[in-house]
């Protein structure tokens, strides 16, 4: 098994080849002319997932043997309970919504190992790309093919999905779903109103976080609500039923683990500087949360009277955007629960500062959170860990980071929308 430095060396080359790829894609017009005029694109993105996603898949797992890294051991651990028939919250830990550890337990059946739950990653992730990439063309938006095939090759979603075996993408993916019915019906209520409820019992809780902007674009939002109820009144009298209120383990858990990076870690040192000591980690979760709907709600409120198929991204964006930046238990690999909508809806590719705004985020994405578990996951209680250059650099890293987000909620708050998306 390769040694961790090892692995981000093979990271910072991922970074390195993959930029200068989609540096070469974002200017190099007429191949994408070209690969439209022969009307192979959906062939083009199978191509390229083969090529980026499964080919990768076996080279690391079956080739060099790798053992799964990231989260997959946590996943794993609890899949196996749930193999087993085990009660989610009850008999094992789990910082999901009651379905997802039984969901991921699915492949076991055909392959019992935990790289098999890093394929169904892989799988799901193909899926998601497949179905954004359909709503876009239906949108009908020119890039949405160069798009979807630029973010296949990607490092930053590659690391993540690949070595990571992040599930993040997963709340996009039933935005993305709602999306593509909202676009064949125009109906915004009651259907959507369920899809959005099977977020909440397959993902986590926090996907509960896109219901407040969200809430404020629709047009029949007393169904959509009846939709919800239909769904999660009758799973919440059960898991009552089944476990009493071990079920609130996830909401529970979600305000007492620091993660970084974001606007409460970079400040920790300064605060606790002025004023010698600082609230509960709960009370800052709590407080962030707030800022965190508030800002999303303000973010797309001046789009309140456009159609869905143009805002339901923007709320989905400016509600993960903001909750990097002000929930004290965001980490930065959250990211890959936004990165493709951001990429469709925030990068414009005739525009180099886009391109390279982009490729330094990625870059950020992949570095700082191998810097920061090396150095041991410091909390930067005082000033004093800035004596130290490697502390300095992490440091430094998170603030370009929440700068990151920062810039991107900014570029939602001030995205154009045509005209003729009135509803």
């Amino acid at each position: 098994m390769m040694s961790t430095l090892t692995v981000f060396y093979v990271k910072l080359l991922l970074v390195v080849v993959s930029s200068a790829v989609i540096w070469w894609g974002a200017n190099n017009d007429s191949f994408w002319q070209k690969l439209q005029q022969n009307k192979q694109e959906k062939l083009a993105i199978w191509v390229s997932l083969i090529l980026f996603r499964l080919i990768p898949f076996v080279l690391i797992y079956g080739v060099l043997q790798q053992t799964p890294r990231g989260d997959v051991p946590f996943f794993w651990g609890k899949a196996t309970q749930a193999y087993q028939w085990k009660l989610v919250y009850r008999d094992f830990i789990s910082f999901h919504a009651p379905l997802f550890a039984y969901l991921i337990t699915f492949p076991l059946v055909v392959w019992y190992s935990s790289k098999a739950i890093v394929l169904l990653m892989v799988a799901a992730e193909a899926l998601i790309i497949w179905m954004t990439y359909l709503a876009y063309q239906r949108r009908s938006q020119p890039d949405a093919l160069k798009t979807t095939l630029l973010y296949t090759v990607l490092s930053g979603p590659m690391i993540m999905v690949l070595l990571g075996g992040q599930e993040d993408i997963w709340m996009w993916g039933i935005a993305a779903w709602m999306l593509l019915t909202y676009l064949r019906s125009r109906d915004d209520g009651f259907g959507l109103g369920i899809q959005f409820s099977m977020g909440l019992i397959v993902i986590k809780a926090t996907f509960i976080f896109w219901f407040f902007p969200l809430w404020i674009l629709l047009k029949k939002r007393w169904n959509f609500l009846l939709g919800m109820i239909t769904i999660g009144v009758p799973s919440l009298v059960v898991l009552y039923a089944i476990m009493k209120l071990d079920f609130l383990m996830p909401v529970q858990m979600g305000t007492t683990n620091l993660l970084t990076p974001n606007l409460f870690t970079i400040s920790r040192p300064w605060l606790t500087f002025l004023f010698g000591c600082l609230p509960t980690l709960t009370v800052f979760s709590w407080v962030g949360m707030v800022i965190t709907l508030s800002a999303s709600v303000l973010a797309v409120y001046r789009f309140r009277h456009f159609t869905l198929e143009s805002t339901l991204p923007l709320a989905y964006l400016a509600t993960y955007l903001a909750m990097s930046i002000f929930q004290p238990t965001s980490v930065g690999y959250y990211a890959f629960a936004y990165l493709l909508p951001l990429i469709m809806e925030l990068v414009d590719w005739k525009k180099q500062r886009d391109v390279v705004f982009l490729l330094f985020f990625n870059l950020l994405l992949v570095v700082q959170p191998f810097i920061f578990t090396y150095i041991n996951s410091p909390t930067y209680d005082d000033l004093t860990v800035f004596s130290q250059p490697l502390f300095v650099l992490e440091y430094t890293l998170q603030v370009l980071n929440v700068a990151c987000f920062g810039w991107y909620l900014w570029q939602v708050y001030r995205k154009n929308v045509s005209p003729s998306q009135f509803a």
